[in-house]
């Protein structure tokens, strides 16, 4: 599978995925021309996407899902709650819902939705499974890890796991003190500390690409998350990939196999058949 963060950051966020013929994004926000631009950086295209699959309604993730649907017929795949709190009108472009914690199909890949905490109508974190059982989690904008999304993204073969502020940044930080309180909240986004007790618990045999995603450009820098995080894994006894996402430019494009056999959840399970078309 071939995945890579088009951007992340509270300024847009998108990631590509693709495998065996099937091109998805996760999440869209950025503007057409800039979701083009970025694309075209790693080889790619607006009009291989097949599918826009939504994380929330908020407008960093949302941004442009509107207008790429309708001026390339890219389906956008959502739940119902996200649906009814976005400015997404199902009449004018083409719109599939999905209820969160199920299970379904995108051509070669099988999509497993987890309900997450955050201040959204009804917030996603996704393992994206292909064909061949190779898995890559999602899981971005998180005011708490809870066991039931620990649970879910184990044995990944790969993650994008959100590492948004450094506490001490965001509390000295020029913030309103109702962000700051947003932000810290059970509901709001993981702090460096958090993202790396969140990923105590779930360091596995499988895992061996890691990507820390939506750092706050304020309250975060690419130096103290990467420092947090190796430091981390060091002292674990833990060989990966390591990487940052980027907000300005699209980074961590990654390669990912199965790292062993392991039979695909794909198989033999019950799943929701969504069209593509």
């Amino acid at each position: 599978m071939f995945a890579a963060a088009l951007g992340s950051g509270s300024g847009g966020n998108c990631y590509l995925f693709e495998n065996d013929g099937t091109s998805i994004l996760v999440d869209a926000g950025f503007g057409t021309r800039e979701t083009r631009k970025r694309l075209a950086a790693i080889d790619r295209s607006i009009e291989s996407i097949q599918a826009i699959l939504l994380t929330h309604e908020h407008y960093d993730h949302i941004r442009g899902a509107a207008r790429l649907a309708a001026k390339h017929q890219i389906p956008v795949y959502l739940t119902a709650g996200t649906l009814a709190a976005s400015t997404i009108d199902p009449t004018t472009i083409p719109v599939r819902t999905f209820e969160n914690n199920s299970s379904f199909r995108l051509g070669d890949f099988c999509i497993h939705a987890r309900r997450t905490l955050h201040d959204a109508a009804d917030p996603a974190c996704f393992v994206i499974e292909a064909g061949d059982g190779t898995r890559v989690g999602l899981a971005t904008d998180l005011g708490h890890v809870d066991q039931p999304v620990i649970e879910h993204l184990q044995q990944c073969d790969a993650l994008f796991f959100e590492s948004n502020h450094d506490l001490d940044m965001l509390r000295t930080g020029t913030y309103p003190w109702s962000l700051k309180r947003r932000i810290m909240s059970r509901f709001g986004h993981l702090s460096n500390d958090d993202s790396i007790g969140a990923l105590q618990r779930l360091l596995g045999a499988e895992l061996r690409s890691l990507c820390m995603i939506h750092l706050s450009e304020k309250n975060n820098h690419e130096s103290i998350v990467r420092s947090m995080t190796g430091a981390f894994l060091e002292r674990a006894g833990v060989r990966l990939d390591l990487h940052i996402a980027r907000q300005d430019r699209p980074s961590a494009s990654m390669e990912i196999a199965r790292r062993s056999v392991r039979r695909s959840t794909m198989r033999g399970a019950p799943l929701q058949q969504l069209s593509l078309f």
